[in-house]
């Protein structure tokens, strides 16, 4: 079998992004292409990494490796497209969760200019893989050998449910700041989210329960009421207004974007202004007070309490480590 080596081809591809060899080895920000790195390696078998770009240039980035590993990626920010070869291009998308499966394989990833992107990935090594899927004691037998077949690399996608996008937050900002239980606190939120991954995309229990609560149509309406708020994020329209505007009722809006987005509307929006501030703060163009009122926070200190509740840092920090 193929060696099992997570942090190898995680190496592989940050030494193919056009970041310094600083950033590439460290949990550093680049601020001349506005994008920051940090893994980390809770335990031997798994990797963290939360990697933000804001590329100024469109660019590929090739990646071929002999070793094999398992991926549990979720976007959270920008698009792309990957080319795998000998398979199809696909796409990755914001809000989307995959699970990639991949051994001496080859890929390519496609990124545009000046849009930011952000993903959070859990690497898992085959032999952790398949040692926890080895302790079911119920449903199919599965394997990473299995699964994978022939193939260099597979892959399985669906949105990010709200499970995960509760747990997401957690593994960003102040978990990774935390100098003394930072590695105990990261391991527990990375095995509950491979376990909800894993459960989801193999035996499909929580997405057949995400499914069955709403239809569609529906699904599609509140997508379009994500789009419209992000549209109009420093004045966004109230929830009668926003219902209107996405052509569906106000309580299936409220329950429907929590169960699609994993919290309320408004909250939503709030994280969502957080991180294009930490966008616009790194890129260096806006002084703090600019930023804040640029994603609608009319009280600065209301927007200093809410950057540093989510990111672990004062905005002020922000320019000060440019």
């Amino acid at each position: 079998m193929l060696p099992s080596n997570v942090h190898s081809i995680y190496d592989s591809y940050f030494d193919a992004l056009p970041f310094s060899p600083e950033v590439r080895d460290k949990n550093l920000c680049d601020t001349e292409r506005k994008g920051h790195i940090k893994r980390i390696v809770p335990r031997p078998g798994l990797e963290l990494v939360d990697s933000c770009y804001l590329l100024h240039e469109s660019c590929k980035v090739g990646v071929q490796s002999s070793a094999a590993m398992v991926e549990l990626s979720f976007c959270l920010q920008g698009s792309g497209e990957v080319s795998v070869a000998g398979s199809e291009q696909v796409s990755f998308m914001p809000d989307s969760c995959s699970l990639h499966l991949m051994r001496d394989f080859r890929v390519e990833f496609s990124f545009q200019a000046d849009v930011p992107f952000h993903s959070i990935s859990v690497g898992i090594s085959v032999e952790q893989f398949d040692a926890w899927l080895s302790e079911l004691d119920e449903g199919p037998a599965y394997s990473f050998e299995g699964l994978l077949g022939s193939k260099a690399f597979r892959r399985f996608q669906m949105p990010i449910l709200p499970e995960m996008a509760r747990l997401l937050p957690n593994l960003n900002g102040p978990s990774f700041s935390q100098p003394r239980l930072r590695k105990l606190q990261v391991e527990g939120k990375v095995l509950e989210l491979a376990s909800l991954g894993l459960d989801t995309f193999l035996f499909g229990h929580e997405l057949h329960r995400s499914k069955s609560t709403m239809s569609r149509h529906d699904r599609e309406k509140i997508r379009q009421a994500r789009d419209i708020l992000l549209a109009r994020m420093e004045s966004p329209p109230s929830l009668i207004e926003l219902a209107k505007m996405a052509q569906i009722n106000e309580f299936k809006l409220k329950v429907g974007f929590k169960e699609e987005y994993g919290t309320s509307v408004f909250a939503y929006l709030r994280e969502k202004r957080l991180e294009k501030a930490w966008s616009l703060l790194r890129d260096g163009n806006h002084n703090v007070s600019q930023t804040a009122s640029a994603v609608g926070f009319s009280n600065f200190s209301h927007f200093a309490e809410a950057f540093r509740k989510q990111y672990g840092l004062n905005p002020s920090d922000m320019k000060r480590g440019r």
